[in-house]
């Protein structure tokens, strides 16, 4: 019976978080066309969400929720959970549109996490600060070499930011196969999806040119070694 009720709670949870990300992301796209109406593409049925997306935020974010209430039984963990979870989607959520981070989700998941950890893990906070800066650290030198070597940008500076947040939940020794399955994801399904859109007239050269987002392969990637981590499986991301 108690499982009924967390599946039915956790769907009506998922469902207003996923409805509060859409807001964000509608939000964040007008704003965008308001500041740069000349150097930013107006919204159309491309660049706005289709139905069939929408409704998939809605699904995911409603089974997932659901599930890990079942699994956490309400503890706080499960508002840990939660937390970087609306993050990831909302941030790969907009980067998958726009090629950019949202700094103030970023921002935020960030102080909810160090106010989590401040009230039920106070002894991971270490761990956390050191996620946090060695991930962003990470990128940004891997996106400053790439730069200095080929003179194009290669990584954002939001990418540093997002490996940074997911290193406050999975701790620094865990960001090694997060960048191992963003990687491995990014150039499979980043790969196919630019040989499906490559037009007949441009070259490999330039396919390679073609900026892609990264973030959302961080999220998976991040999302996958985090609940690997939470259930038990230390030893397989911590021996690299």
């Amino acid at each position: 019976m108690f499982d009924i009720i967390s599946l039915a709670g956790g769907s009506v949870i998922g469902a207003g978080i996923a409805w509060i990300l859409e807001c964000w992301v509608g939000l964040f796209l007008k704003q965008l066309t308001t500041e740069h109406s000349k150097g930013f593409a107006q919204p159309t049925s491309a660049n706005n969400s289709k139905l069939f997306e929408r409704l998939g935020i809605y699904i995911v974010m409603s089974i997932t929720t659901a599930l890990l209430c079942v699994w956490r039984q309400w503890s706080p963990e499960l508002l840990n959970d939660l937390i970087l979870v609306s993050a990831l989607v909302g941030i790969a959520w907009i980067d998958r549109k726009t090629l950019l981070i949202e700094g103030r989700m970023v921002s935020l998941a960030l102080l909810l996490r160090l106010l989590w950890l401040s009230f039920f893990a106070s002894h991971q906070i270490f761990d956390a600060l050191a996620g946090l800066l060695i991930g962003a650290g990470i990128l940004y030198f891997i996106g400053f070499l790439y730069k200095t070597i080929r003179h194009h940008q290669g990584l954002g500076e939001g990418d540093a930011a997002v490996l940074g947040l997911i290193g406050m939940w999975v701790g620094w020794r865990g960001l090694w196969s997060v960048l191992l399955i963003a990687a491995i994801s990014g150039i499979l399904i980043g790969g196919i999806s630019l040989l499906r859109q490559k037009p007949l007239s441009q070259n490999f050269t330039e396919l390679l040119q073609t900026q892609i987002p990264f973030a959302p392969f961080l999220c998976v990637g991040g999302l996958i070694v985090y609940f690997l981590q939470e259930k038990g499986f230390l030893g397989v991301f911590y021996g690299f």
